[in-house]
């Protein structure tokens, strides 16, 4: 079984690299601010069923990194691939459109060092950006001709992330984690007059693109304190801290010329590449959770950032202070029951509410929902060898219609293995 886990290991890497290097969200309008869509759930497929509560909700059988600090309650190697994707409807309030999409963006292998220390190496999206937007507008000082503007963009930035977490005394843990930032975001704008009393004449779009490649360490700290109230119940609460983090950025910037069939005329017209910082601001997230020691965890988070501080990469201000609040839990009826299947299956759900950091105006779009999930054991668990399926889904809106801006109605999928495997165990028997 180890030689399985470790092909299966291989393949996924292989996969993921691939599909790290073209991230796609779906069309996402608002993906065109600031570093674009961020992942809030710095967590699995686990916490993402849970409405991304995770930083004081701790699971021996799930990667905990959404706070270092709990890695130290993975006491067993445990590996976790997870892909993920969606369906959304866009409308303006005249016009609406369906997009949808999935890619694997989660890759993560925990390790216990010691009875005390444990690790875990994880690969994950930290922002994507994927949008398409057309307008088409008269020109003002011709009503015969239309002016049709484009812009797109597409990429994203991925996270390595690397965390320790450690055991200081019964029910206190603290952890750290260092990530390393990278990826390339691709933005175009373009626009072409129309004008049809005029014949004969080749239609041409003036297109300028942009390609940044971002690089950067992100530093974050955590730490967790659980506590037994009376007999099968304890309550745990923790916090989650993200240093400032000085972003790399590097941009090449060109003009072409195109017809409208995407054939380029001329290229490379006043070329240019600079090379500047960006600072991603802090952020702190504090939870609290309440659970049995088997079977029940119920929890709250809270998250906030300043992204009023960040600039970009003009120097413009164009994102505001976020937060988002949400509230989550999961249940396993009987995770030894033989006779019942679903009683061993754990249901999980959750609840949340974001003022995220776009702001259009003087309105900044909100983003609410609700969560399912479920973990499907695989095969007869053992001492040795532990296997699921997990799943969660998130039904959502986003934005609103009102002061011409775009609301966007979506369901959010991911599925995924979680394996645990005993490591460094010499079996007598094989």
């Amino acid at each position: 079984m180890h030689k399985t886990f470790r092909v299966l290991i291989c393949a996924v890497l292989l996969g993921f690299t691939h599909s790290l290097q073209a991230q796609n969200i779906g069309n996402t309008p608002y993906s065109r601010y600031g570093l674009g869509e961020l992942n809030t759930n710095l967590g699995t497929i686990r916490n993402a069923g849970m409405a991304g509560v995770g930083i004081s909700a701790a699971n021996s059988f799930q990667p905990n990194t959404a706070n270092p600090a709990l890695l130290y309650y993975n006491s067993i190697t445990v590996f976790d691939v997870g892909i993920g994707g969606q369906f959304k409807s866009l409308s303006d309030g005249n016009t609406s459109q369906l997009d949808g999409n999935a890619n694997i963006n989660l890759l993560t292998i925990g390790v216990p060092l010691s009875k005390r220390w444990s690790t875990a190496l994880s690969l994950r999206p930290y922002s994507s950006v994927d949008y398409q937007i057309n307008t088409v507008a008269p020109l003002v000082s011709n009503p015969n001709a239309t002016v049709n503007e484009q812009y797109s963009g597409e990429g994203g930035i991925s996270e390595l992330y690397f965390g320790h977490g450690f055991r200081i005394v019964n029910g206190l843990t603290i952890g750290a984690s260092a990530s390393y930032l990278f990826g390339t975001i691709a933005k175009e704008s373009s626009s072409l007059v129309r004008d049809e009393t005029l014949s004969g004449i080749n239609e041409e779009r003036v297109v300028y693109s942009e390609r940044t490649r971002y690089s950067g360490l992100l530093f974050r700290g955590g730490a967790n304190y659980r506590q037994k109230l009376k007999d099968k119940l304890f309550v745990s609460a923790a916090g989650l801290y993200s240093l400032e983090a000085d972003l790399n950025a590097k941009q090449k910037s060109s003009y072409e010329r195109r017809t409208v069939y995407e054939s380029v005329l001329a290229e490379n017209i006043l070329p240019d590449s600079s090379e500047t910082t960006l600072q991603l601001p802090a952020s702190l997230r504090a939870g609290i959770s309440i659970d049995n020691g088997s079977n029940l965890t119920v929890g709250a988070e809270f998250h906030s950032q300043q992204w009023s501080q960040f600039r970009s990469y003009s120097g413009e201000q164009e994102l505001a202070d976020s937060y988002r609040v949400a509230l989550g839990g999961e249940y396993t009826p009987n995770a030894t029951s033989v006779n019942n299947y679903f009683a061993r299956v754990t249901y999980r759900g959750g609840l949340y509410y974001s003022n995220t950091q776009y702001q259009i105006g003087n309105e900044q779009v909100k983003d609410k929902g609700a969560t399912i999930g479920f973990s499907f054991p695989i095969g007869r668990s053992s001492l040795y060898e532990m296997y699921n399926l997990n799943t969660s889904f998130a039904f959502g809106n986003r934005g609103t219609t009102d002061n011409g801006l775009i609301s966007e109605n979506y369901l959010q999928f991911n599925v995924g293995f979680t394996v645990n495997s005993r490591w460094f165990i010499k079996r007598r028997i094989e």
